[in-house]
């Protein structure tokens, strides 16, 4: 009797487990169901075999609707219908991700598609994750239009502001009260000092607005890198014997940190020496009456990417200026043109990598040069 009992004890908490388990399954099922990002399931040996007639284990709401798909139960058929997302995942079919454009029948769209692979029951299957991150992106851009236009808007009306005033001085000292124009031998002294002077600003004021086209026109340019390998420790050694005369001059300490003779970069070792330099200048700029002024160059390696990083401990970057930075000229500079740290940030981008700041008020500033592997 004893017996009996327990086994009715085992079998009802087997149960009670089981129903557990269905519940925690539903809720997981209802969460994945309801969020905004497209996931699919597959065993990994369906995605190369696009005529199994294997069931899709998992496809949300969120999937179907970013794919313009149905509910799916089988995978040939959903690979059938979508050609371009077999080719791409096949890219990445060990894990990774990658961005993907694609046009639906209403609009075209950016995925970012991520896999990843888990084995289930000795058996290997791939989580597909994906999202339409255009909109994001389409925002962003249009905030940084913004910015770019609210500064150039800023700089012309700077410039001809004083040079209309100024042309409306000229005119009036050259005409008379009835419009017609002067002859010279009406004009006094006065009058031609003042229209030299008049004629003279607005020549400086139009040499400045050409400087600062000029410099836009720069940003906007930036060459191809000329990618070749580059020893870094080598390389960081002959920036600073460049920049010595400038530091010593400012009292600057730079130093070189300790660096693995054998870390190398693929890159353009013009433009990217022009960014060191830039970045050493802010650097020096940001050091004005600073104790212990010092710029410290270091280099590390970190997932597949080398960074190279320069650090400062002068005035710090305020919070709230931190994400203007690298819009084109803005600046904090009493004669800066802002073209610098945008400039610089094109050219990591032209590399495939990034140009990352990092500062915390009154202690440092950290920019890292990142190169993918």
């Amino acid at each position: 009797m004893k017996v009996y009992d327990d086994f009715n004890l085992i079998i009802k908490k087997f149960e009670r487990n089981k129903i557990e388990k269905e519940a925690q399954y539903s809720y997981f099922k209802y969460i994945l169901e309801h969020v905004n990002l497209g996931i699919i399931s597959i065993k990994k040996e369906d995605l190369f075999n696009e005529h199994s007639e294997a069931e899709i284990p998992f496809l949300n709401k969120a999937a179907c609707d970013i794919l313009q798909q149905p509910e799916h139960k089988y995978w040939h058929r959903l690979a059938k219908n979508t050609p371009w997302l077999v080719k791409e995942l096949k890219k990445i079919a060990n894990g990774g991700k990658i961005l993907v454009d694609f046009e639906d029948e209403v609009e075209s769209k950016q995925l970012s598609l991520e896999v990843i692979e888990l084995q289930l029951l000795n058996t290997p299957y791939l989580i597909i994750t994906f999202q339409d991150i255009r909109f994001e992106i389409e925002q962003k851009e249009i905030e940084a239009w913004h910015n770019v236009i609210k500064i150039l808007a800023h700089e012309m009306l700077n410039s001809f502001t004083p040079v209309s005033s100024l042309a409306s001085t000229i005119k009036s000292l050259t005409e008379n009260k009835k419009g017609e124009i002067l002859n010279l031998d009406e004009l006094e002294k006065d009058d031609l000092e003042d229209i030299n002077t008049a004629a003279s600003t607005i020549k400086k004021r139009s040499e400045g607005l050409l400087v600062f086209v000029k410099d836009y026109r720069t940003i906007s340019n930036v060459p191809v890198p000329q990618l070749t390998n580059i020893n870094v420790k080598q390389f960081l050694n002959s920036i600073k014997s460049l920049m010595s005369p400038i530091t010593e001059d400012a009292q600057v300490d730079l130093k070189i940190l300790s660096i693995p003779p054998n870390i190398s970069i693929n890159a353009d070792s013009k433009l990217i020496e022009q960014v060191l330099i830039n970045l050493i200048n802010n650097s020096i700029h940001a050091l004005e009456g600073r104790k212990s002024p010092t710029i410290k160059i270091g280099c590390s390696i970190e997932s597949e990417k080398t960074i190279i990083i320069i650090n400062d401990n002068g005035m710090g970057i305020e919070e709230k200026i931190m994400n203007q930075i690298f819009i084109p000229f803005y600046t904090t500079k009493k004669n800066g043109s802002g073209i610098g740290l945008s400039l610089s940030k094109n050219i990591l981008k032209k590399h495939g990598g990034n140009l990352l700041v990092n500062s915390e008020v009154g202690v440092y500033t950290s920019f890292s040069l990142v190169f993918k592997n």
